[in-house]
């Protein structure tokens, strides 16, 4: 059975708990509309993570509790069950009691690094008064690239 079946239910089953039809539902949170919480709620749309928070929002309960429903539903659990895993998760990983970052660390793309090591290594052989072709063997690198480095290091 798809997650997306089970998110289906957890909300319909949350969303009747709250005393709620759809539209009201949708004029609760204003940004997301009734044909979309109906085709939800039918398993034909699949939700994203910023729409599944507004929708726990308009339903005033935790983004959590309804994912936790959805993911006990899917994998035929009780939903302490789901949580207590998770929260056994967490305290493994040291992660249950740790304030978290709210965007991702910048990262470099692989080779980046690596990159602009041979950059510094072709600029400092030519520094040291190399010829291209002295640089290059010295390297190990194609003259080509040689070259490309070479004039780079002007413009960095």
């Amino acid at each position: 059975m798809s997650l997306r079946y089970s998110f289906a239910a957890s909300l319909q089953l949350l969303r009747t708990r709250k005393g709620l039809s759809q539209e009201n539902l949708a004029d609760i949170e204003g940004s997301v509309s009734q044909p979309y919480v109906s085709k939800l709620e039918l398993g034909k749309s699949a939700v994203s993570l910023d729409s599944s928070y507004q929708l726990a929002a308009a339903l005033k309960v935790e983004p959590i509790t309804l994912l936790a429903l959805a993911v006990a539903s899917h994998d035929h659990r009780t939903t302490r069950e789901t949580l207590l895993a998770a929260i056994a998760e967490l305290e493994a990983l040291e992660l249950a009691d740790v304030n978290l970052a709210t965007e991702p660390e910048p990262s470099t793309p692989p080779g980046v690094d690596s990159a602009r090591k041979k950059l510094d290594a072709v600029q400092d052989l030519k520094k040291r008064g190399f010829t291209q072709a002295k640089a290059a063997k010295e390297l190990g690198i194609p003259e080509s690239t040689l070259r490309r480095l070479w004039h780079q290091g002007a413009i960095r």
